[in-house]
């Protein structure tokens, strides 16, 4: 047996070994390249598992996009019934909190801090049951946030958050606002 074995051939028994772990389905995909059997016919397990995937994932947008037009520029409670599950787990600078009501008073703290706020979808990515969605949020502080008073200063910052979706309902929301970006904007902070 050869001491040095080529790289490819290492890869190749790699990814059978590893197309292997997956169960059902997984050797007709190590079959060939691409995916399909000798006969070319494309894996049933891997076709289902992209269907399931790509159908969650297409739907989960829509609700997203609707989520985001219809529910963020108001924070209507009845719409919050639509899009978020009773128990939805929030993870926000450090932080974690759970319960609608809970993020309907967070909503609803900001809308009172900043009352021409607005949250603009810069991209929009969805895969199975999760959405990443990038933000640029707007407004005018005319409210308390963040310990700091109404300053009157317009703000502009990013944030990004992923959204898992479970029965059309968002069950956990991982937010990251520049903080950072709004303190110094508003003044609490000197700007670097």
């Amino acid at each position: 047996m050869r001491r040095h074995t080529k790289p490819a051939v290492v890869l190749t028994t790699l990814a059978a070994l590893t197309l292997s772990a997956f169960g059902a389905g997984a050797a007709d995909a190590a079959g060939t390249a691409g995916g399909t059997t000798d006969s070319g016919s494309t894996s049933r397990a891997a076709a289902d598992s992209f269907s399931w995937n790509h159908g969650t994932a297409r739907a989960n947008k829509r609700i997203m996009e609707r989520f985001t037009s219809e529910f963020l520029p108001t924070g209507d409670p009845a719409l919050a019934r639509k899009f978020i599950s009773p128990d939805i787990v929030m993870h926000f600078g450090g932080r974690t909190q759970q319960g609608r009501d809970t993020y309907l008073g967070i909503v609803a703290a900001n809308m009172k801090a900043f009352p021409d706020l607005k949250w603009t979808v810069e991209d929009m990515r969805a895969e199975g049951d999760t959405v990443a969605i990038r933000y640029t949020m707007t407004g005018t502080h005319k409210g308390p946030f963040a310990g700091v008073e109404a300053t009157g200063r317009a703000i502009r910052a990013e944030s990004m958050a992923f959204y898992h979706l479970a029965h059309g309902k968002i069950v956990d929301e991982r937010a990251q606002l520049d903080m950072l970006s709004i303190l110094q904007q508003m003044g609490a902070i000197p700007a670097a």
